[in-house]
């Protein structure tokens, strides 16, 4: 350890309870223990010693025996799935192929890079979209956040994840030509030369290294029967680097006061370890270990009704993608998955089923850095429906069928032809969807017809720390008739610039109220990029519906700390059998307030303001914002903007901004909607609404 890091790492521990410093002191103690080891031990696992610790005569053997396992897939169904693969999707196999080529070109899309070519020899230590390199060294010594600079650790993590394995084997399994198993060999014999065990930054999170272990595990059961795989001395290879992954996670965990998707990633890499080597020894550890955190951690992660602790909808799809492949792959192993994670698991997808908007897409809450556990479908990033398919299948759910709109590719991989059968004989939910209430995860899903609204009623995250949430308490993207019209910001950047950072977290990027310029929840500083203060305590939140519509009302006391506190309510009421959505904010206190009100728009949206309404266009489409009461003295503004669609993308856009001083308290009320009405007709509606 560096005296820098390990000055900063006692002044962090001064802060902390004793049983964390405890913990953190057993954790730097290993890894000076760990230093020396990690250059003896592969030295010492040869072949020989790996025969011995699996129980097998030749590596051959185990090869063969270990591609007959039960998994997902296996080399023996490869001509029947292309067969049902393609009968179901005519054109996909041209894409795929061409997907495949550009992986045998090593060019590379990651994180908002756009297309690069990486050269014949894979970058594996490179953020090739800065050019920095990191040094080939024990990795707990790696100073990889370097947040004075552009860099960005997460481009060689991402490229080390390996996660277009997918992609080689479906071109494999669809064409037969060996040119996409020999790359399979190429990356991974290259990777082992070049990444020493323990050293290199693509050790340094155990997250990363688990899964790596799974996508070369997928692509273990893609390939085990193609030629180019035959080699013994490949099969040792990677077999040994396996079982070697597996050492390191487990003995690597990122468990800490309150554990997140890294350590629940843990536990899926050794669920996969452990079952992929059956088992036996080290690996029974590992599987009894990955199967306590992947069971215990759904009943702490996610709430009773099915929400993700992390407050992102992108990380909501990122653990349910690691609780759902973790428990298929338990069952193809034999296990038992209890009632409780299950029946989680199940509104899990609920939440899904709810928040997924007219066009397919998400909504942008929270942070979204891309990650997923393994790359099996076309679709873009945003559209998490095929967990909808998969769940279908699963749960025998009709409504989940009409949400997913058709099986997807994704759900193939995972379920196979009969996966697809039994979608297919899924009678499909009667009815619309209806709106809908997470009230432990605090999120709200307003719907009627081609009308969509998501409303955020929930903290800061994480019980409190705010690691993946944003100041963005009583924001709401709405989809009014089909049109989106109001948008959240996404994220953006994480370590590669603390001032964008911090930009797209703030409450100036999201669809809320902010008060005297201050934010809801106070950052702990401009290098804290995963912690928040929990400031905006949610408060009397309700959520109704009736034949007149639905409704959330919801408070924070995230400004009851200002010298003259402030509440800050709002409602949101969708009328029934009419596109029009009602957002009417209450704020009490006293004195005088700079408030301003934000709502950011999609690109694509054109906003003219007309006196104290809005006219919103896109194309031939015009919806509207319409003041219904408290408007006076506050003023529209068109100002520039930014979304993020996805990691390292961002695209401008404009944000309607309505400001004034007030007096306090008091109330505003907007009326969006798809045409232009008198004030008279507006409040009519709204207290019939109210009624």
């Amino acid at each position: 350890m560096t005296p820098a890091r390990a000055l900063a790492l006692a002044g962090k521990l001064f802060t902390k309870p004793p049983a964390y410093t405890l913990m953190r002191a057993r954790q730097e103690a290993a890894r000076v223990l760990w230093r020396p080891w990690t250059r003896v031990r592969p030295a010492l696992f040869d072949e020989r010693a790996f025969l011995r610790t699996v129980g097998a005569a030749s590596v051959d053997a185990y090869w063969e025996a270990r591609a007959a396992a039960p998994f997902f897939l296996n080399p023996s169904d490869r001509d029947g799935w292309a067969e049902a693969f393609r009968a179901r999707w005519p054109g996909a196999q041209a894409e795929i192929v061409d997907a495949a080529a550009r992986v045998l070109r090593h060019e590379f899309d990651l994180l908002g890079s756009g297309p690069k070519a990486l050269g014949p020899r894979l970058p594996w230590h490179e953020d090739f979209k800065t050019g920095r390199v990191w040094p080939l060294q024990y990795s707990p010594d790696i100073e990889f956040s370097e947040l004075d600079k552009p860099t960005d650790v997460k481009v060689p993590w991402e490229l080390s994840r390996c996660q277009h394995v997918g992609v080689l084997g479906q071109a494999y399994w669809l064409t037969g030509d060996e040119r996409y198993a020999q790359e399979y060999v190429d990356e991974i014999t290259d990777w082992i030369a070049r990444n020493p065990w323990g050293h290199g930054v693509n050790w340094i999170c155990a997250m990363d290294v688990a899964l790596r272990a799974v996508n070369w595990i997928w692509g273990f059961h893609f390939f085990a029967g193609s030629r180019a795989c035959a080699d013994p001395a490949f099969r040792g290879a990677l077999l040994r680097s396996l079982h070697l992954h597996g050492e390191w996670v487990a003995s690597h965990l990122e468990k800490g006061p309150v554990n997140g998707n890294h350590y629940l990633s843990d536990g899926v890499g050794l669920v996969f370890l452990g079952t992929f080597f059956d088992g036996v020894g080290a690996a029974g550890r590992w599987l009894e270990t990955g199967r306590a955190i992947v069971l215990d951690e759904m009943l702490v992660q996610v709430t009773a009704d099915g929400v993700d602790f992390e407050a992102s909808t992108a990380y909501h799809r990122l653990v349910m993608e690691l609780f759902l492949t973790a428990y298929l792959r338990l069952r193809h192993y034999g296990e038992t998955i209890p009632d409780a994670q299950w029946t989680r698991l199940e509104r899990m997808a609920a939440f899904v089923e709810a928040y997924v908007k007219p066009d397919g897409l998400a909504p942008l809450v929270g942070d979204a850095d891309d990650g997923r556990v393994q790359i099996l479908g076309r679709q873009a990033i945003g559209d998490h429906r095929y967990l909808l398919s998969t769940c279908a299948v699963l749960f025998g759910r009709g409504d989940f069928k009409r949400g997913a709109g058709g099986f997807h590719e994704e759900s193939f991989w995972m379920l196979g032809p009969a996966g697809a059968d039994a979608f297919d004989a899924l009678a499909e939910g009667p009815g619309v969807p209806a709106s809908a209430g997470f009230a432990e995860g605090g999120y709200y899903v307003l719907r009627d017809g081609a009308t969509h609204v998501f409303i955020d009623c929930a903290d800061v995250g994480m019980r409190g720390i705010g690691g993946h949430g944003h100041n963005d308490i009583l924001s709401f993207e709405l989809v009014l008739d089909g049109v989106p019209v109001v948008t959240d910001c996404g994220a953006y950047l994480y370590t590669a610039s603390r001032e964008w950072r911090n930009r797209f977290r703030s409450t100036a990027f999201h669809a809320t109220i902010q008060v005297d310029g201050e934010e809801v929840n106070r950052f702990l500083g401009p290098d804290a990029l995963w912690q928040l203060h929990a400031d905006a305590t949610p408060d009397a939140v309700s959520f109704r519906t009736g034949p007149g519509g639905a409704r959330v009302r919801g408070a924070h006391l995230g400004y009851q700390r200002l010298p003259s506190p402030v509440r800050v309510q709002r409602d949101v009421a969708l009328a029934a059998g009419a596109p029009a959505v009602f957002v009417a904010d209450v704020l009490e206190g006293e004195g005088r307030h700079r408030v301003t009100w934000r709502f950011p728009l999609p690109p694509d949206l054109e906003p003219v303001v007309d006196g104290h309404d809005v006219r919103l266009a896109r194309g031939a489409a015009e919806r509207w914002v319409l003041p219904v009461r408290g408007h006076q003295g506050l003023v529209w503004k068109v100002e520039a903007g930014w979304v993020s669609p996805s990691y390292g993308v961002r695209h401008e856009t404009r944000v309607l901004r309505l400001e004034g001083d007030l007096q306090l308290p008091h109330r505003l009320t907007l009326l969006f909607t798809t045409r232009w009405r008198s004030a008279h007709e507006r409040s009519a509606d709204l207290e019939g609404l109210a009624g």
